[in-house]
């Protein structure tokens, strides 16, 4: 404690309350906030993309699908997973293409604590209250 903080306890208050807040912000100490997670998310969508119409684009140009091949392909294939929604399930893709699907790792959880139990054994049935 400063002593600052000892004679106007009201400005020390202030002053957690603005790191408390600022912490809040940034992510609260985690190592990555779930904002965070998904700007990187929507950035590596962005990136694919990009990608994938810079390959549509190559091919369309050499001459090796039209483009109506192309949405001809798309229609055909957006209508693997029964759901006409412009876009197929990753796994039903994985499935498809013969990849396996990638290890899920589960969130980290809190460790688990002893259970606690009564102290000085069992009760004797003589002392339980019918119940």
């Amino acid at each position: 404690m400063e002593l600052l903080d000892f004679f106007w306890p009201q400005w020390a208050q202030a002053r957690h309350l603005r790191e408390v807040a600022q912490a809040l912000k940034t992510g609260g100490g985690r190592k990555t906030s779930p904002t965070r997670v998904a700007v990187d998310l929507q950035a590596d969508i962005n990136s694919l993309a990009l990608v994938c119409m810079s390959l549509v684009a190559a091919l369309v140009e050499k001459g090796v699908i039209t483009e109506l091949d192309l949405q001809m392909h798309l229609q055909k294939i957006d209508e693997l997973d029964a759901e006409p929604d412009q876009g197929i399930d990753p796994n039903l893709m994985r499935d498809a293409l013969g990849l396996k699907k990638p290890e899920s790792r589960a969130l980290p959880s809190r460790a688990r604590l002893p259970k606690k139990h009564a102290k000085g054994g069992p009760v004797p049935a003589r002392l339980k209250k019918p119940g």
